[in-house]
């Protein structure tokens, strides 16, 4: 029912006609903040505004059988604020659409630097020592400044290794004042007790540490002796209130090692572990024979979406594949993307069926992008396209009008299984993965059960 009226057109335009911005003001951020209970001054188009969202959320939060309380305390922070203005926008822009596209990106991963102290042997970055051109501290504020200014609700600050800058907290205590969610993507070999704290103060969200096996495995990966350095941040950050999670990319050379990682997850006291899809890109192009074949892959995702059942931590996968598979397998655990899964109580497997189609997997170009060290914007930190430069670029513009963008969303031109499946909506294949075997992004992700064909043409390369 709710579906049915936000894509009617005459709503459509009726928001529309509220998403016009005022001295740089979103009007709907502006709302949102009364409907949390804040005291705002409202105009009589804001007012009118606010009548409407109003309504909207009133539908949605009962619709999905949250308590309005709940709601009320979310949108007290400026990230939640922020993302569902930019629902509220797209709904307006293009409609509900399956899978839907936001107005302004949910999020954008920052590899806040090329520099690593480490030398990965999968490292879709190649990092190792900072580029020429990277944001200098003035520029990267000013990057911050624009994102926020365009709507966007959070940033995954990631590299290279983003703690080797000297800046980083100056930068992330811009994301906090400009009230952006930002989470830490590092190697955990700086994760000292005073930059735990400093990733408190400004409010760190999650930060994600990559083990990729057991010691003598990481080690090799990763560099000699690395692997002891990683733990002793893990534990740092454990010990704090932080949500830490333990990320692994999981190749023909650990894959053995999956349930060993999963393991110390839970021994530890982390809150996740995330299997990380390999991606021939970066250095990783050096070892793509070492990738996880169909089958492979498949048994993987169905034991995380299995074990997620019985698990204390949340067992997540990049895999867009993933949300395909427990779908198919008629478990309590769907896969909304692999930022989340949801159980599926009684009374609530068709809603959250329709939620998972409308996040829709892949969120590639949809939902967030990349920026990299020099300004660059592309669709992902594993897709290496430059489409603009936050240096010159319009961010929005660039974002809503790119060509390349526009055939990332439509996912009824993917080639092969991708665009025929009955689970295109919420999967989408690995646009990255697509691109990286085939040079081309509307190509099929040959990773999947379904387009083996495409997998034993890379083999015959």
């Amino acid at each position: 029912m709710v579906e049915k009226w936000l894509g009617n057109p005459l709503f459509r335009r009726v928001l529309g006609l509220f998403t016009k911005r005022r001295d740089g003001e979103r009007r709907f951020e502006k709302v949102l903040k009364r409907y949390a209970g804040e005291e705002v001054d409202l105009g009589l188009r804001d007012r009118l505004s606010y009548l409407l969202v109003e309504r909207i959320l009133d539908s949605v939060v009962s619709n999905a059988g949250l308590e309005p309380e709940e709601a009320e305390e979310n949108l007290k922070q400026g990230y939640w604020r922020k993302g569902l203005a930019s629902v509220l926008e797209g709904i307006a822009w293009r409609g509900p659409q399956k899978p839907f596209t936001s107005y302004c990106p949910f999020l954008v991963v920052w590899n806040f630097t090329n520099a690593c102290n480490l030398n990965c042997k999968h490292c879709y970055q190649n990092a190792d020592r900072p580029t020429p051109d990277e944001l200098t501290t003035e520029e990267a504020l000013r990057a911050v400044d624009e994102m926020a200014d365009a709507g966007l609700a959070y940033i995954a600050m990631s590299g290279g290794e983003p703690l080797i800058r000297s800046d980083f907290f100056d930068v992330v205590e811009r994301i906090r004042e400009r009230e952006m969610g930002f989470s830490l993507a590092t190697n955990g070999t700086m994760l000292t007790e005073g930059r735990i704290e400093k990733l408190e103060e400004n409010d760190c969200l999650y930060v994600q540490i990559s083990v990729d096996g057991r010691p003598e495995t990481h080690n090799d990966l990763r560099g000699a002796d690395s692997f002891e350095k990683t733990m002793e941040g893990v534990r740092n950050a454990v010990d704090s209130d932080l949500t830490v999670g333990l990320a692994m990319t999981v190749t023909e050379e650990n894959l053995s090692d999956v349930d060993w990682v999963i393991d110390r997850t839970e021994d530890v006291g982390a809150d996740m572990f995330m299997h990380y899809n390999f991606i021939p890109t970066g250095r990783g192009k050096e070892m793509a024979k070492l990738d996880l074949n169909p089958h492979e892959r498949e048994e993987l995702l169905k034991k995380l979406a299995k074990e997620s059942e019985n698990r204390e931590i949340d067992l997540l996968s990049t895999a867009p594949q993933y949300g395909r598979v427990c779908a198919e397998g008629g478990l309590e655990t769907t896969s909304l993307t692999h930022f989340d899964t949801v159980g599926q109580e009684e009374g609530m497997s068709e809603k959250i069926n329709f939620l998972a189609e409308f996040v829709g997997g892949c969120g590639t170009g949809r939902l967030y992008w990349a920026l990299q060290p020099n300004g660059d914007l592309t669709p992902c930190v594993f897709l290496p396209e430059k489409l603009g430069n936050i240096r010159k670029d319009d961010f929005l513009e660039v974002w809503k009008n790119h060509p390349f963008l526009k055939k990332i969303r439509k996912r009824k031109n993917f080639e092969d299984n991708c665009g025929s499946c009955d689970h295109r909506n919420i999967c989408g294949g690995c646009r990255a993965r697509a691109y990286g075997y085939f040079a081309g992004v509307q190509h099929p992700d040959p990773g999947c059960l379904k387009n083996q064909e495409d997998w034993q043409e890379i083999g015959k390369k």
